[in-house]
């Protein structure tokens, strides 16, 4: 963990890394505000060893709501009573999956991430625990975990494309295989900063 704290310490790749798994409907370049006052969200890639090396975890969101049904990282948005983004996505991946925020370790942060269709900006942080977390669910918002290696997670045949239709539009959307389940759309675009940083520290 040592050497990719030191990696997340250099400039990071941005944009141009996120943009690698953008779905066809994001507009290109698109890193700026449309002029409204963006919310502000936290959240957490949370490491920690598994048999199979450095895994990470997505949760799958509970049905209903703006996210229903989605897989994504552990966060929300930030509360007037968070010191900043770092302790929003701590608080919620204790509220959401269970993980206490005083075990986990902050290695470094990400590019923040705007999403158009929601107007919120996202804060990724990188958190590590030295132990296989038990997940306990807040069960109206998490319907489930999905914990996968990250050399799993990056191998590039788990890579894949697919194509989606929403009020009549096709969207032609990159996305990740994550045991067995398609992570696409912002999740995707932010672990695609996160995997260039990684496999180049790491074959650094």
């Amino acid at each position: 963990m040592l050497q990719l704290q030191e990696c997340l310490k250099k400039e990071l790749p941005g944009p141009s890394a996120q943009e690698l798994m953008a779905p066809s409907i994001r507009p290109p370049g698109l890193a700026q505000f449309d002029g409204t006052n963006p919310r502000s969200s936290g959240v957490m890639i949370l490491l920690f060893p598994s048999e199979k090396g450095i895994s990470t975890v997505f949760i799958l969101r509970t049905p209903g709501g703006m996210h229903g049904g989605q897989i994504s990282l552990p966060g929300g948005k930030q509360e007037n009573s968070d010191k900043n983004l770092s302790e929003t996505a701590r608080r919620e991946t204790f509220e959401e999956i269970g993980v206490d925020p005083e075990l986990i370790k902050e290695i470094g942060i990400l590019t923040p991430l705007y999403v158009p269709h929601s107007n919120f900006i996202i804060q990724p942080v990188i958190g590590y625990v030295g132990f296989l977390p038990v997940f306990v669910l807040d069960q109206k918002e998490v319907a489930g975990v999905i914990t996968t290696p990250l050399k799993q997670l990056f191998d590039p045949d788990n890579r894949k494309t697919m194509i989606l239709n929403r009020s009549g539009a096709e969207i032609v959307a990159p996305y990740y295989e994550a045991s067995g389940h398609r992570v696409w759309g912002a999740t995707a675009m932010i672990m695609s900063e996160f995997e260039r940083i990684f496999i180049s520290c790491i074959s650094g």
